[in-house]
Order: structure tokens, then C-alpha cells, then sequence
């Protein structure tokens, strides 16, 4: 069986939110002051050091793109391993990819959507398929947390606005000259807690502390060969 369809690779999805700038609403609320505001232009050099080093985070997000509803919740690492939830017009895809192999949960929804007779549900579902090389490859282009990253830092000209508290932390809010809004941790390394742009948002957890699960056990792999296809 090949995956005749693939509405949108997780990857993918985190690329797009970074390159065309990431919800809604006033924001979190003003805070007390982290000391005085950051310089833009080192604060930028800054964010993509720390970026660099990291070795994990969490990913979440949720946006509109091309149409579609689409939201992320992925732990992706420095490693290029990757691990969580795609919903693409409400309809889930549990996707792990670990130990150089990938792998795809299946489940009713994902067989429909491949056209594959619901009687496989009995044999696959709950299971995960192991997605040949090749097919991963088109999946997820080869894009990594860091590639990914980078772009974030692309965006010129940042202006300092505030000091309010993201995850219970004091946090800088910086605006991009593209309308991105971008709330970097005051204190300690300055990573990125989250991207906002319109009602698209990203948010970003658990850096260097988020793992991914280990491969599933050989009795819950099914590959395309037990589909006869």
C-alpha cells in the first residue's frame, strides 16, 4: 500500500507557521517589569544561539492555511526525531517518527481517507504502519527542528512592546514589521515561548526537556505487505 494521499506533513505545517509568521485577542497581560527592555537587534542574535543548542520542544499550534483547519501538537529534537498529533479539517493523524524509521497510528479515519476497505480496521487499527523510507522522505522532506527554527529569525526589525507573563514567566513581547508578534522568555535562555500573527498562533514548550516515546513494540507494527496491497 502507498500512502495515496498526505494532506499536510507535520513538518510541513511548523514551516509554514515560521515563514509566514504566526492567536487573536489582546494577548496575556501586562507584568511586572524583567529589567530594562532588551536591545531588538542583540535580542535576535540571541534567540537563534539558543535556538541552536537546543536539543527538544513541544510544538503546538493551530492555524488556517489554504483553506484548511489545521492544528500541531508535536515534540520534534536537534536529532530529527518527532513525535504527536496533526488534525487537518478535524481529522487526526498520530504520527512517530524515532530510531530512523517512521511511523503512522492507524486508525479508521486514515484508512478511509486511503480508500482501504473498513474490514482492515479489525487487523490495523490501534496498531502503527511502518511507513517505508521512501514514502517518509516525501512526507517530511528532510526539514529539522533546526531548519525550521531558523526561519524565526528571519524576521527584521523587531520592536520591543512590552513585559507580560507567558507560562507564568516573565517574557518580552516583540513585534516583527510584518505584523508578527514573537514572546521571547525574559529571563534565563531567551527562547521563543510563542508566535502570534492574526488568529494563526504557535506555541513552544518544554525546550530541552521534551522526549519522544520509544518504537512501538513488534506487536503493534503492521507494514503494507499484511494489507495484501
Amino acid at each position: 500500500m502507498k500512502i495515496r494521499h498526505w494532506p499536510a506533513a507535520p513538518a510541513a505545517i511548523v514551516a509554514a507557521l515560521l515563514l509566514a509568521g504566526c492567536g487573536g485577542g489582546s494577548g496575556p497581560a501586562a507584568t511586572a517589569s524583567a529589567g530594562p527592555p532588551p536591545d531588538p537587534a542583540a535580542l535576535g542574535k540571541q534567540v537563534k544561539s539558543a535556538m541552536a543548542k537546543a536539543a527538544s520542544v513541544h510544538i503546538s499550534a493551530s492555524l488556517t492555511r489554504g483553506g484548511d483547519n489545521v492544528s500541531l501538537d508535536m515534540t520534534m529534537t536537534r536529532s530529527g526525531d518527532m513525535s504527536g498529533d496533526l488534525a487537518v479539517n478535524h481529522t487526526p493523524v498520530v504520527v512517530l517518527v524515532t530510531h530512523g524509521q517512521t511511523y503512522v497510528k492507524v486508525t479508521a479515519v486514515l484508512l478511509k481517507s486511503q480508500h482501504l476497505p473498513a474490514a482492515a480496521c479489525t487487523l490495523m487499527c490501534g496498531k502503527y504502519l511502518k511507513v517505508p523510507a521512501s514514502q517518509a522522505k516525501n512526507m517530511f522532506g528532510g526539514t529539522t527542528l533546526l531548519s525550521l527554527l531558523n526561519n524565526m529569525t528571519s524576521v527584521p526589525h523587531w520592536t520591543y512592546v512590552r513585559t507580560v507573563t507567558v507560562y507564568g514567566q516573565p517574557t518580552w513581547q516583540m513585534r516583527g514589521a510584518d505584523g508578527t508578534t514573537a514572546y521571547v522568555a525574559a529571563h534565563g535562555p531567551p527562547y521563543p515561548l510563542r508566535l502570534t500573527k492574526g488568529s494563526n498562533h504557535l506555541d513552544f514548550t518544554l525546550w530541552n526537556v521534551a522526549t519522544i516515546p520509544p518504537p512501538p513494540p513488534a506487536s503493534q507494527v503492521v507494514d503494507t505487505s499484511q494489507l495484501g496491497q
